[in-house]
């Protein structure tokens, strides 16, 4: 009888059948998410790795609806953590590829919730391995860099592009939206260009409206590529909404223009998968930051649901 008094800790205490959420749904078989807590090569402030599990747990909190259209319809299937090793990057980025290989065969769309931006590198390693990639980044930053010493998240696109350039059956094309003003030095700019990356600045999309941000997705769709991929830095939002980052952008995007250009993106695109990276929970503001990659990432899985 006492039982009957209690329920479940975490239990909602709205209590309506009829209130669906994403967590409720029937697993689908088409879609998966894995968690990356791995933010050891960060050169700013530490604790993305417990990012994931506070993303993914408020993604299934939402409720599968978006008013005049349909939902999800579908819970993805929770894969779990990636094995990292702590501190050990060339164990945790052969894990981290070896495992994105396997999911990308499996699954239709895949999300990868980090952790720190270098973890994008070797899932698109494992991409690579497979054939050419087009690669859409929203971020502040070119993550370009090559640095004497020591590591850094900044630097895994140039060593993605120094792979790719390797391989004589794939190539690496790519458009990164959101880059802030005086928040890279100037020779990622050059290099970006010699890339031939298409580059749309903050301030761009900020002012002109989001077409040019547009615009470069519809570049990147016409590459003739065998596979897309998504990389969303929250650092690109402007700090106001999205305040726990690692290294937050005062001008950055509107909210409302990244879900615009996500959304298209996964209309145009078809990618086989994203990630969400370098949200930093302990430096959010009221969950801010955490709220707002959930709702990216819900409807990430909403455009592949349309096309899949």
């Amino acid at each position: 009888m006492v039982r009957e008094l209690f329920r479940p800790l975490g239990s909602r205490l709205l209590r309506d059948a009829r209130d669906t959420r994403i967590g409720d749904l029937g697993e689908c078989p088409w879609s998966a998410i894995a968690g990356v807590p791995w933010d050891w090569n960060t050169g700013g402030d530490p604790g993305a790795r417990h990012a994931p599990r506070q993303i993914i747990e408020r993604l299934l909190s939402l409720p599968d609806h978006r008013p005049g259209l349909d939902g999800i319809g579908c819970k993805p299937r929770i894969l779990g953590d990636i094995a990292v090793s702590g501190g050990d990057w060339a164990t945790t980025r052969e894990r981290l590829r070896r495992a994105a290989s396997r999911v990308f065969d499996e699954y239709t769309f895949s999300l990868f919730v980090g952790g720190d931006h270098s973890i994008t590198g070797p899932i698109l390693e494992a991409l690579l391995e497979k054939g050419s990639v087009g690669l859409l980044m929203l971020d502040a930053h070119y993550d370009l860099r090559s640095v004497e010493e020591g590591v850094t998240s900044g630097s895994w696109l140039w060593d993605t592009a120094m792979i790719a350039r390797k391989r004589l059956d794939a190539r690496l094309e790519a458009a990164i939206i959101g880059v802030a003003d005086f928040a890279n030095p100037a020779y990622l700019e050059e290099r970006a260009r010699r890339l031939g990356f298409r580059v749309v600045p903050a301030r761009g999309v900020s002012r002109s409206g989001i077409e040019a941000a547009l615009e470069a997705v519809d570049w990147l769709a016409s590459q003739a590529v065998e596979r897309y991929y998504v990389t969303i830095d929250m650092d690109h939002v402007a700090e106001a909404y999205a305040p726990g980052v690692n290294s937050p952008s005062p001008l950055g995007l509107h909210p409302s223009a990244s879900l615009e250009i996500v959304e298209y993106a996964m209309e145009k695109l078809r990618p086989i998968g994203a990630d969400i990276v370098e949200v930093v929970p302990i430096k959010d503001v009221r969950g801010r930051t955490v709220r707002l990659a959930s709702m990216i990432g819900a409807t990430l899985l909403w455009g592949a649901k349309r096309w899949r």
